[in-house]
């Protein structure tokens, strides 16, 4: 195993971090999370890996980059290109997703975000509007189902005072407003929150435009019993892609844009809506019901004709269907042990058309099918305390798959392309946790889990007509085992995994506008994850995450190859400091590293490392029933040249996703309470 840290910089601030310190806003001393065990569980307690992030009350919260930055194991690459979703990937599930996000299993207020066939995005999800975020790694993650090689839970702000709080930030391209407004009596509560976001972008062909609205409404029916109803919209009219550059490229000049975003006119627009219903009972044997629905539609414009008569058109229209329902319940058999058994089902219905791109128009029909997608899954969840320092956690996974394909353009040499599959797979887990000091626990679990293509990556055989029914599932195992410490002002863990997987998807061709999958991946990872939050001062906080991963190709054809998009080395580093003075003053100071990553299986060629240094200042007033917070942020205040992401196995030669150079941004939060 060679991860090495190649980040100069990172002994420094661990050094800084373990200097005598004392309370600064101090967090509660135990810290409960769901997400582990899908059930209330103290953060010292759990035997996993999981981090919480937090939303900061300044800066333009524009993508989830700016939310989820700072979890170890996470590593969160920004486009700053709104018509693709931020790049994430954890502990290198997700690293080769071509668009969206997959691999990980997203999820609001326990209702998906991810699709039944594992593939995501978080583009819809007002983020302003969420209180924090937990992040799963590691074995107990794959206890979600399919895709599930981490979990990232998003928490929506509920039960808030009654008021009207608006919010105003801008930057030299941005333009966001908010509007809140939240009602809370005895019993109930609601809240509606809108937005609206504008941006020219930092290069030319960058624009977008974006709104969101967010209804929420909490109803305490009895002391046990709570109905939560949850609407959400978005609307996109506008996001133009200025596409990804050549390595060449981005050295002669990053704020360039490929020629093809103009001959193509590649842009996109969506829409999203949708609700959902959860009745929960905190009784003596807690149990939960959830339902949702909703739709979501997609226009795009590609940077080619796609004009064979085999292609699916460089046009794209998606106009997707979605439901589903969960519920489940726990038992506390005896005082030392407890379960929880479950059912999962959901479902899309996806019509696709494709339609030549005539340099911006659209023209003839390419593709015209029906995608459906099924998932129905058990699961059984498992805790064990035979004292209060020993506990032990694990649980199973039954996940059924059926996928269908009808295809209604079938034209000479385009053949008939439909076809069904089904997957039946299962998953485990199981984890000991052990408080051997009044602060400190030591953990270490397994577990195996899996992957599913994707009904994209069904979609073609190299050869022939019909779903590329010979694609398996990939399949994972996984072991991790760690530390933990917390106390009132401070919170450490250290972990060390190590992860194989078999079967992983590789590209097999790609011609005419078909690309083509095969199982031939095998994979190794193995790495340290270190998290801290230390109170230095009375007066100075500081935050610090750091990653080290080795993973390589473990298969014969590319044996020793460093998987594309994975970086070895990620850091972070937040300083926060409130100096003495009449009006509250925060200063920040954030510092992050990435390495250098590979943008493609053969390691043909790499981004180079990134670095950037943030500052920010913010203030806020309290007049009567007023709240009113202002603050200002430089971004890359070095005005460092970056690469933000990398596009992985761009068979064109354009990886490269520019980061933006030094930027200002200033808002304002008015907060009325009544």
């Amino acid at each position: 195993m060679s991860i090495l840290p190649r980040f100069t910089l990172a002994g420094g601030l661990v050094a800084t971090s373990l200097l005598p310190y004392s309370a600064f806003a101090a967090e509660p001393t135990e810290i409960i999370m769901v997400t582990a065990s899908q059930q209330q569980q103290s953060w010292l307690s759990t035997p996993a890996s999981i981090d919480i992030a937090r939303r900061n009350e300044h800066g333009l919260l524009i993508d989830s980059a700016e939310l989820l930055q700072g979890i170890p194991g996470l590593q969160v690459d920004s486009r700053a290109n709104f018509a693709q979703d931020t790049r994430l990937s954890l502990r290198g599930f997700g690293s080769r997703s071509a668009f969206g996000i997959r691999g990980i299993y997203l999820q609001q207020d326990g209702i998906p975000i991810s699709a039944p066939d594992g593939q995501g995005q978080l583009s819809s999800v007002l983020l302003d509007n969420i209180a924090y975020a937990e992040v799963l790694r590691g074995p107990m993650a794959v206890l979600y189902g399919n895709g599930a090689g981490g979990v990232i839970s998003l928490y929506t702000n509920e039960q808030q005072p009654s008021g009207v709080s608006s919010d105003l930030a801008l930057s030299s391209m941005h333009q966001q407003y908010q509007l809140q407004i939240s009602q809370r009596s005895l019993n109930n509560s609601w809240q509606l929150a809108a937005k609206h976001f504008e941006t020219e972008g930092f290069r030319e062909r960058s624009s977008a435009r974006k709104q969101q609205i967010q209804f929420g409404w909490q109803s305490l029916l009895t002391d046990e019993l709570t109905l939560r109803l949850r609407i959400d919209g978005s609307n996109d009219p506008l996001l133009q892609d200025p596409l990804s550059l050549s390595a060449e490229q981005w050295r002669e000049d990053p704020e360039q844009t490929a020629a093809q975003a103009s001959l193509f006119d590649t842009t996109k627009s969506t829409q999203q809506h949708q609700a959902s219903l959860a009745l929960a009972h905190s009784g003596q044997h807690p149990w939960q019901v959830a339902i949702w629905q909703g739709n979501r539609e997609v226009a795009q414009n590609l940077a080619f004709t796609g004009s064979a008569i085999t292609s699916s058109g460089g046009v794209i229209e998606l106009d997707r269907d979605f439901q589903g329902a969960n519920a489940q319940k726990q038992w506390q058999l005896h005082p030392e042990l407890s379960t929880l058994v479950g059912a999962a089902f959901a479902k899309s219905d996806d019509a696709r058309q494709g339609y030549v791109n005539q340099f911006g128009q659209r023209g003839d029909l390419r593709r015209d099918e029906t995608n459906l997608a099924e998932n129905r899954d058990l699961y059984w969840r498992v805790n064990y305390q035979p004292t209060d320092k020993l506990s032990f956690n694990g649980g199973l996974r039954y996940t059924e798959l059926y996928y269908a394909i009808r295809d209604n353009f079938i034209q000479g040499a385009n053949p008939d392309d439909s076809g069904e599959r089904n997957y039946y797979q299962h998953a485990g887990a199981i984890g000991m946790n052990y408080q051997f000091a009044a602060n400190w626990a030591w953990f270490m679990s397994t577990g195996q889990g899996f992957e599913a293509p994707t009904l994209s990556e069904l979609a073609y055989k190299t050869e022939g007509s019909g779903l590329n029914l010979g694609l398996e599932a990939s399949e994972n195992r996984q072991w991790e085992t760690g530390v933990k410490y917390q106390d009132a002002s401070s919170r450490l863990s250290l972990s060390v995994f190590s992860i194989r997987s078999s079967d992983e998807l590789l590209v097999a061709s790609s011609n005419n506008g078909r690309t083509s999958y095969r199982n031939a991946g095998d994979t190794s990872r193995d790495g340290i994850e270190l998290a801290m939050r230390t109170e230095l001062s009375a007066h100075l906080q500081h935050d610090f995450s750091l990653t080290l991963l080795d993973a390589t190709f473990a298969s014969t054809a590319l044996s020793g190859k460093r998987l594309p998009g994975v970086a070895k080395t990620d850091a972070y580093s937040q300083l926060r400091y409130q100096p003495r003075l009449a009006l509250p003053l925060y200063l920040e100071w954030i510092s992050s590293y990435r390495s250098k990553i590979a943008t493609d299986d053969e390691n043909s060629d790499f981004a180079p490392s990134a670095v950037t240094f943030d500052a920010a200042i913010s203030s806020e007033q309290v007049l009567a029933k007023w709240q009113v917070r202002y603050w200002l942020k430089v971004n890359n205040l070095t005005d460092r040249k970056n690469v933000g992401a990398v596009v992985v196995n761009q068979s064109n030669g354009r990886a490269f996703e520019p980061a933006p150079g030094r930027y200002f941004s200033a808002g304002v939060n008015l907060n009325y309470r009544w």
